[in-house]
């Protein structure tokens, strides 16, 4: 935790000496300046019935009291400063992290404990912080300075305070640390119910048209429930701790005043200074009693912050070897040599793919759901790094290829459109020109959508594109990745929402616009594929087959079947 907090603190050091230096003159000047002035009220005023006295130490009282309020304003401005520039810069950190994380490396955390992480965890730091600005750093000091006086005034008090001092703290550390494996259980719980929020609600529909709704409810009502569950245990463990630190304290009050007592009879001190000492004794428990307070946010602070800590340190996935920088004639040519990858926790996806993809040709993948023909795409990205074997580009490895640069090889036309909630022109391209944007439009035939609309390209988009069809949304999809110059286009189903008429008319546009381009395509539709130069037929992970169409008719089963199965035929025709 304090590593985190040194290093997202760095740029405010001369803020965070500041409110330290505002907060020790604070209490330097409320221990050292005013609670002594009531000492000499009695000693030099009332005791000699001097008014001049009086009068003066009042004076002085309401001075420093007013200075004491500014410093507080001031110690509250800077300390508010520093807490929102320490969370702006780890919220920032952990925003950025998240955004570099490759898919591979973020299915390790998911998006419900990224989003937790963010937010709940952050602001958990966010509120250690402040506390640490105004309370934890005035604490130390109130109580060290008091110790020390009331040391030097009477040696017997110090002791008895001492001990029931370090007595009490004693115990904070011990159930501190012990309910911090419950905040660890809480947070946790805390990411599953946001998980089970975030279903919900991308979900709506789905549950709806099953008639889900009760299931669901339930699975939220555990989540909750195991959550209240965790709550409760962990600050059972804590939340005692500051009525038992008050009746100690208390007591420990009610000794010092036997003691004082006795020390007046016998003539050890005086009135004055018994109450000057019992002034500082009622500062030292109203400080020691904030600490349970604290305290109680201190184990949820270092669950927090080692889970951020876990987000901003962790290791991407590396390249090997060299990062191999080329940007320039890029021809696109595309080689799987035995690959073989499996996701976390999952056997392998794919085994044994070997294919090679010239530039100016079109390969297409076909086969049943979950045969593993995205799982390629974003191998062959880089997105994800096999198990054994390898790909390369242009003879380069993707492993030690520059990323930049390998990025920039692809155009990626994705299973399920992502429409942002800006204008056409800006979810189709923001680099290329208006020319550009309208031939990729009309290839996809989406030029229809936008002349029925008098803003054009400008015409906003909705969230998730909801003011756009299924079939609108795809071509959308298409005109994106057509409008971007790569040396390799990937269209990962991306016909599959299109009438026959709508797909004719842009898989034709598509061959004359991207002649001379590798072109990697997905489909589940006979239609689709078989004009491709290359067909690849997947099952289960592996090749069961690759050729044109006519030939995997009379080679590849499997194929057979798929084109049997879409064209109505019998074995034989």
């Amino acid at each position: 935790m304090f590593s985190l907090f040194k290093k997202h603190l760095r740029g405010q050091i001369p803020l965070v000496v500041a409110t330290f230096i505002s907060t020790a003159l604070t209490y330097f000047i409320q221990i050292c300046l005013l609670m002594p002035e009531s000492k000499r009220i009695i000693d030099k005023g009332v005791n000699v019935q001097d008014t001049d006295a009086i009068r003066s130490s009042g004076i002085m009282m309401i001075i420093f009291t007013v200075i004491i309020g500014i410093l507080t304003v001031i110690t509250a401005y800077l300390s508010s400063r520093v807490t929102a520039g320490f969370t702006c810069s780890v919220r920032r950190a952990c925003f950025k992290k998240a955004n570099s994380l490759s898919p591979q490396d973020f299915a390790v955390f998911g998006e419900s404990t990224l989003l937790n992480r963010t937010m709940a965890d952050v602001n958990n730091l966010t509120i250690i912080c402040i506390n640490a600005m105004r309370l934890w750093m005035a604490i130390p000091i109130l109580i060290i300075t008091e110790l020390f006086i009331i040391a030097f005034n009477n040696i017997i008090i110090f002791f008895v305070l001492s001990f029931f001092f370090i007595l009490t703290v004693t115990f904070l550390l011990i159930f501190t640390a012990k309910s911090r494996a419950n905040f660890e259980k809480l947070q946790q719980k805390l990411d599953k119910i946001n998980l089970n929020m975030r279903e919900r609600i991308v979900g709506v529909r789905h549950i709806r048209a099953f008639g889900n709704e009760d299931v669901v409810n339930q699975k939220s009502v555990r989540g909750h429930e195991e959550a209240y569950a965790e709550a409760i245990a962990a600050n059972k463990k804590i939340n005692f701790l500051s009525p038992v630190g008050m009746v100690v304290m208390n007591w420990v009050v009610v000794l010092i005043y036997i003691i004082g007592t006795a020390e007046i009879k016998n003539g050890m001190a005086s009135i004055s200074q018994l109450l000057l000492i019992f002034q500082y004794i009622s500062y030292f428990i109203m400080s020691l009693m904030s600490i349970p307070f604290l305290v109680n946010y201190l184990p949820k602070g270092v669950v927090s912050a080692r889970r951020v800590n876990e987000l901003l340190d962790y290791e991407p996935v590396k390249y090997t070897g060299a990062q191999i920088k080329k940007k320039e004639n890029t021809q696109g040519r595309v080689e799987f040599k035995n690959v073989v990858f499996g996701y976390s926790g999952a056997l392998d996806v794919i085994a044994d793919i070997s294919f090679t993809a010239e530039p100016g040709t079109t390969t297409a993948f076909i086969g049943t759901t979950g045969s593993g023909k995205t799982t390629i795409m974003n191998l062959m990205q880089g997105l994800y790094l096999p198990t054994f074997g390898d790909i390369l580009i242009d003879g380069i490895s993707i492993r030690e290829a520059d990323g930049d640069w390998l990025r920039s090889c692809f155009s990626y036309g994705t299973q399920r459109p992502m429409i942002f909630q800006d204008t056409v022109r800006s979810n189709i391209s923001k680099t290329a020109s208006d020319e550009k944007i309208m031939q990729a439009c009309d290839a996809s035939c989406f030029s229809e959508i936008i002349m029925d609309k008098p803003e054009g390209l400008d015409f906003q988009l909705s969230q998730g594109g909801m003011n756009l069809s299924g079939g609108q949304r795809q071509r959308l999809s298409l005109a994106r990745t057509l409008a971007r110059d790569a040396a390799v286009y990937i269209f990962d189903d991306t016909f599959s929402a299109l009438d026959a008429q709508t797909e004719q008319h842009a898989r034709t546009a598509m061959r004359e616009m991207l002649k001379g381009k590798t072109v990697m395509m997905v489909a589940q539709k006979i239609s689709t594929v078989r004009d491709a130069d290359r067909i690849i037929v997947l099952e289960k992970g592996r090749i069961a087959g690759q050729g044109t169409h006519d030939e995997l008719l009379k080679t590849c089963s499997e194929y057979r079947e798929i084109y049997q199965t879409q064209c109505y035929l019998d074995e034989k025709g």
